[in-house]
């Protein structure tokens, strides 16, 4: 089982080989559909490619609840990269019910509802970056990311649970959501030695 760490600074989620377990955690609001299944075929076809949430997006009204929330979460996960964050905002903020039982995993949900009332989260900005909604929980997965980018500031927020849309582990990520940067309060800025890839 995991088990959530709360510090002061940072949360931490142990075991990380429990990862592999998530691809068989599926929500019990998913109801097989004709349509969705063939939607869903034609985005595994588009994996790693920003042409899925573009695919995603033309065909998202005719598609379930479960299924808009499901692939919307895959979608993200399986490829963000460069592609138009408005979009992705635009997605994200649909009204459709059962947005966090069903873009999450039970898994996921469940670790997200024991998150505290403010969760601490770091962001490592790319040069230039003027809008994001991607954080992460793991000190040491902002660390990754400022060696891949090439940068030697690391920005901690503290955001109120209620305002995150979500929490994905799939990628190793420790990964929330926050849709409106500017529910994200930037606590401090910690400088570290220039990190390269």
């Amino acid at each position: 089982m995991m088990k959530l760490i709360n510090t002061p600074q940072k949360l931490k989620i142990e075991r990380r080989e429990w990862y592999e377990r998530l691809q068989y955690d599926i929500s019990p609001l998913f109801q097989p559909a004709p349509y969705d299944a063939q939607i869903a075929h034609r985005l595994t076809a588009l994996d790693d490619s920003p042409l899925a949430v573009q695919l995603f997006a033309s065909v998202a009204e005719r598609l379930s609840d479960y299924a808009y929330w499901f692939f919307l979460g895959v979608c993200w996960v399986q490829y963000t990269g460069w592609s138009k964050l408005e979009l992705w905002k635009e997605l994200f903020s649909s009204n459709r019910p059962h947005r966090k039982s069903c873009l999450m995993k039970p898994t996921e949900l469940r670790l997200f509802k024991k998150l505290p009332k403010v969760v601490h989260c770091y962001r490592v900005h790319r040069p230039g970056e003027t809008d994001w909604i991607s954080y992460t929980l793991d000190f040491d997965t902002a660390l990754k990311f400022a060696a891949i980018r090439g940068v030697s500031t690391i920005h901690e927020y503290r955001i109120p649970r209620k305002r995150l849309c979500c929490l994905f582990l799939r990628r190793h990520e420790y990964e929330v959501l926050c849709i409106n940067k500017k529910d994200a309060i930037l606590h401090k800025v910690i400088e570290k030695e220039p990190l390269h890839a």
